[in-house]
């Protein structure tokens, strides 16, 4: 009896310990295997495995233009023969909500996925997890709502689009929110800003908080501006970090806010002796952008001659430090092409690495800062254009738990 008591404590003291370990980041969690070795066998457990912190396994990707935006899924350790962690086709969701004629994957985060879809003939949005085919429908935030961008790298100059982007950390809560940014290319301004909570149910409309006017607003310290679709986000400290142009002084503004939509700050960028900022990401915690340096060929082609990624240490300084620098030498591949012929698709979050595409060729390469070696992952299927990270959650939620 004693025996069976001492193995009962003993199974209730893990179970308690892998509840607080799965509310502990990734890079934590490495730490603790360090601490004593009950702690390293409590994480390194493979049957507790999918209830502790994920990081990036990989990538979904598709073709634009077709029924899908998704489709294929290729593993971040580079074998093609490794089972996706979730079915890429998600048919779990079309047999739980019939009628849906078309989805597009539109962001993800933290292990959740947002689908764009029409369904009986009106556009909205699927909020899901994968891993544990839980979903929950959202509605437009308006049935004026502009369509998402098409994810191309020549949009027409002429249309609205609605950027939507998902935000949601389960460490704090198991509540996501959607913030909506309307764009205008053809006036090259923000319209307005939609923000939802999963808490409320309900989109919340900030124009009046941020619209231009005659007192001005948040949104008029942009200017003309476009918002950089290709080029990364971040969920940094509780707010959405994203990429602008500013077109009159041509020069990168990174934007944050929060996911009420009404916390608002510019992210200031001292330059750095960098040209322009093509990517922007998270990585252990902390806000990374990653610049690069060019020169016009004799052919009028942009080509790059250096690359360097950095990180802000301090927030309240907008301290920017250098992490790293590659110059063209290192990717002599990437010499013989113009810049426009490759994209950054992640910055890892637990690495010092970040993954591209090389789109003469269609490889996905992954860049280790560490080691500086470039190594290839897969080749894309031809006419791709969305690819989508994603970090596996195995936890169940209340939030979604197929609500529709």
């Amino acid at each position: 009896m004693d025996c069976a008591k001492r193995r009962a404590v003993a199974d209730l003291h893990n179970e308690l310990m892998v509840e607080i370990f799965s509310r502990v980041p990734v890079k934590d969690l490495r730490r603790c295997t360090c601490v004593c070795k009950s702690w390293c066998n409590i994480i390194t457990d493979p049957h507790n495995g999918k209830k502790l912190p994920q990081t990036l396994e990989g990538f979904f990707q598709g073709v634009v233009g077709g029924p899908h935006s998704y489709g294929q899924f290729t593993s971040l350790s580079g074998s093609g023969e490794r089972v996706p962690p979730v079915d890429p086709s998600f048919s779990f969701i079309t047999a739980v909500l019939p009628g849906v004629e078309r989805m597009v994957l539109l962001d993800s985060c933290n292990g959740l996925l947002l689908f764009g879809c029409t369904r009986e003939d009106k556009f909205g949005y699927i909020v899901t997890n994968p891993a544990t085919k839980e979903l929950m429908t959202v509605p437009a935030s308006s049935g004026s709502c502009p369509p998402p961008p098409p994810f191309e790298r020549d949009m027409d100059a002429g249309e609205r689009y609605a950027h939507t982007f998902l935000m949601i950390n389960p460490a704090v809560s198991s509540h996501f929110h959607l913030v909506q940014i309307w764009e205008n290319r053809a006036v090259k301004e923000v319209e307005t800003v939609h923000s939802y909570s999963s808490e409320t149910k309900a989109w919340s409309d900030r124009s009046s908080k941020w619209g231009r006017g005659a007192e001005g607003g948040e949104w008029e310290l942009w200017g003309e501006s476009v918002i950089g679709v290709m080029c990364g986000w971040a969920l940094v400290d509780g707010l959405l970090h994203f990429l602008a142009l500013d077109l009159q002084k041509q020069e990168n503004v990174i934007i944050a806010v929060d996911g009420e939509g009404e916390t608002f700050r510019i992210i200031g960028w001292h330059g750095k002796d960098v040209e322009a900022i093509v990517f922007i990401g998270q990585s252990q915690d902390h806000l990374h952008c990653i610049g690069v340096n060019a020169q016009l060929d004799q052919g009028s082609e942009v080509r790059f001659t250096r690359m360097s990624i950095w990180v802000l240490e301090d927030y309240d300084t907008q301290a920017w430090i250098l992490k790293h620098n590659v110059s063209s030498l290192q990717f002599f591949e990437l010499l013989s092409h113009p810049i426009k012929d490759f994209d950054i698709m992640a910055i890892h979050p637990d690495h010092n690495s970040f993954i591209l595409v090389q789109h003469w060729n269609q490889k996905l390469v992954s860049y280790n800062m560490d080691t500086q070696e470039l190594r290839g992952l897969c080749t894309l299927e031809k006419g791709y254009v969305v690819i989508t990270p994603y970090i596996p959650c195995f936890l169940e939620s209340s939030v979604l738990a197929t609500k529709h």
